[in-house]
């Protein structure tokens, strides 16, 4: 994974001019002189300077486009170097007591520490195919994890105690059934080690989880910012209304991260959607990169300096942080993910104190549901409510830069932003000694946080959950009909996939070729662009009309137009309805101002072509799993 870092005299690109770094004028910007006659210096932005691709430090292997057999390999580097990275002073005598350790040559260890000092990542230990034509994935198939998962939950997490050999033979008889390749013994069992203890004690043996011998009676210390993170979710105590017809559309959910050692807002996300690995992504997008562009975005007068890769981000056991996209994404990063113990809500203290403390400001709010009955009293919520989701960032951005970060907390006897800056600045002469470590701000970064599947491409294109994407830049993958008779052992490859469930109307699709992803639009162009909850409520709707065969792309899209039509019929629109609409003006909104960070977006965009019908006979359908 790209990143960009800001260590004194390193060497910078900024408006295609070399700079090298003597210093930081804060903690977003730096001093940078020029390399070149007339040597001039300069304060840049941090904001600035990650934009700028010159100024990353990338790997040819990224998290986006490695297998789980590359990543294990490269986090097994990691490990063996591990020890060698944390010495302050490395011998030679140090490299050859190791490398006779793991029966390594002392040449391979100052390989692989030469490629991760460059690079920072684990990834760049990956071993690199690039000159070996396609590679294959590692990965079991989606439906091949759903059924292992669901025999673990079903029968594995039972009070019963079926053994391992019967948990294997159901989820062999279940893929068997499905026309899947079963997994192996040891793969059930590797996904079995993998669950937690407390989990297996409480649903396998009937103990209480409360039971936690060995775990520390209080949230570990911490001993500087980005330290530890801890993230959780809520429903606002507010409701907005409809931008157009400012009627009421119910309360929004946020998604908040805080900085444990200063307890800054370290990010944020507020929608109307309920809480996924999507919103856990956006926050995280949110927290790791500069604030400026927000704040600008948002008119919010003020600072926010806290961000950058932090060392572990703590979370409870919800889906949406237990997911392997997240755990891979902290790997990656070297940033630790730690899970709550199961029944401990006191190890979540921290941002749910921040929680408290923002939502007993949202009770001051026209429209607040306050926190229980006998505070609301006889108040309205519905008839007051007044601000809009827009408005409403708006106001938590403020309430964040200007209020929270400069009101004094009673744990740590300060304002979060003095005790930020006591622990970056330090206690000697005041000079900060180091900015942190920010990945790139490109689309890479945005992938890596997005839901990821693959398929293979058939004659017609890629189709996910009914709809049908293609550009002729899908034509390689296809396998033509002459190929297959030449050899039967001749199967379609499968792609890395991703997309953003704000809008589905493209999608992602990563090419070995170019390293790096290609944006593929809808097979049919002139559909329109939808979100992924209108496209499950169209799927919904459109099952119901056709009967007797499969449902199309044409089938969704006539359903999501009656669904539309249902809503303009209407004298006066439902709560749901105006909520659904206010969803989507947020999700464009949101993707609008992304477009803005990322100009490099629109060159990746792959040219569409109509489909036609009677197409070149050498193709041949192959099904998508």
């Amino acid at each position: 994974m790209s990143i960009v870092r800001f260590d004194i005299g390193r060497r910078i690109i900024y408006n295609d001019t070399p700079y090298v770094i003597k210093g930081y004028a804060s903690f977003s910007e730096v001093l940078a002189k020029e390399v070149h006659p007339p040597y001039k210096e300069k304060i840049i932005k941090i904001n600035e300077i990650i934009k700028d691709p010159k100024n990353i430090t990338a790997s040819k292997k990224t998290l986006v486009d490695i297998s789980d057999t590359e990543f294990s390999e490269a986090k097994e580097r990691y490990l063996i170097i591990k020890p060698l990275l944390e010495l302050e002073k490395r011998t030679t005598k140090d490299v050859q007591k190791i490398a006779k350790q793991h029966k390594k040559s002392p040449a391979t260890l100052y390989r692989w520490i030469k490629k991760f000092e460059a690079y920072g990542t684990i990834t760049a230990l990956a071993n690199s195919f690039d000159n070996c034509g396609a590679k294959g994935k590692g990965r079991l198939d989606p439906s091949i994890e759903a059924i292992i998962q669901s025999v673990i939950d079903e029968l594995y997490l039972n009070k019963q105690q079926y053994s391992l050999s019967y948990i294997h033979l159901k989820i062999q008889n279940k893929c068997q059934n499905a026309g899947l390749k079963a997994p192996t013994l040891n793969t059930v069992r590797n996904r079995i080690a993998q669950l937690s203890p407390k989990l297996v004690a409480k649903n396998r043996k009937g103990l209480s989880v409360r039971d936690t011998r060995g775990t520390p009676g209080k949230f570990p210390d911490v001993h500087m910012p980005l330290d530890v993170i801890q993230i959780d979710h809520t429903p606002m105590d507010v409701i907005i209304v409809d931008e157009e017809s400012r009627q009421e559309i119910g309360r929004p959910y946020i998604t908040l991260a805080i900085d444990v050692y200063s307890r800054m807002i370290f990010g944020f996300y507020i929608s109307l959607e309920a809480p996924s690995y999507f919103s856990v992504g956006q926050t995280l997008l949110n927290a790791i990169l500069p604030k400026d562009d927000l704040l600008q975005y948002h008119n919010i007068q003020g600072e926010w300096p806290v961000y950058g890769l932090p060392r572990a981000i703590h979370m409870d056991n919800a889906a949406e942080f237990r997911s392997e996209s997240l755990k891979r994404f902290a790997e990656e990063y070297r940033i630790t993910h730690i899970l709550r113990p199961v029944a401990r809500p006191e190890f979540g203290g921290h941002v749910e104190s921040a929680i408290k403390t923002a939502m007993g400001k949202v009770h001051q709010l026209p429209g607040s549901t306050f926190s229980n009955i006998n505070e609301k009293g006889t108040y309205n919520s519905q008839k007051e409510a007044s601000l809009t989701l827009k408005e409403l960032e708006q106001w938590f951005l403020e309430f964040i830069v200007n209020i929270y970060h400069k009101s004094v907390h009673s744990s740590i006897g300060m304002t979060p932003e003095e005790k930020f800056y006591q622990g970056m600045l330090g206690v000697e002469d005041g000079a900060i000694p180091f900015l942190p470590t920010v990945p790139a701000n490109t689309l890479k970064l945005r992938m890596a946080l997005l839901p990821a599947m693959e398929r293979t491409v058939q004659k017609n294109g890629i189709t996910i959950d009914h709809i049908t994407y293609f550009s002729e830049t899908l034509r390689k993958w296809i396998i033509p009909v002459s190929y297959k008779k030449i050899t039967k052992n001749i199967h379609p490859k499968k792609v890395l996939c991703r997309r953003d469930p704000r809008d589905i109307s493209k999608i992602y699709v990563f090419d070995d070729d170019v390293n790096d992803y290609i944006i593929v639009p809808y097979a049919d162009i002139k559909r329109p662009a939808i979100n992924l909850k209108e496209l499950r409520r169209a799927i919904s709707e459109a099952k119901k009309a056709v009967t007797g065969r499969g449902i199309e792309s044409h089938d969704i899209f006539e359903a999501h137009e009656r669904l539309y039509q249902y809503a303009q019929k209407s004298k006066r629109e439902q709560k749901s309805v105006r909520r659904a609409k206010s969803s989507k003006k947020h999700m464009k909104r949101t993707i609008e101002f992304e477009k803005k960070q990322i100009p490099e977006v629109a060159k990746n965009t792959a040219q569409n072509h109509t489909i036609i019908e009677n197409d070149d006979s050498d193709f041949e359908y192959y099904p998508v799993d």
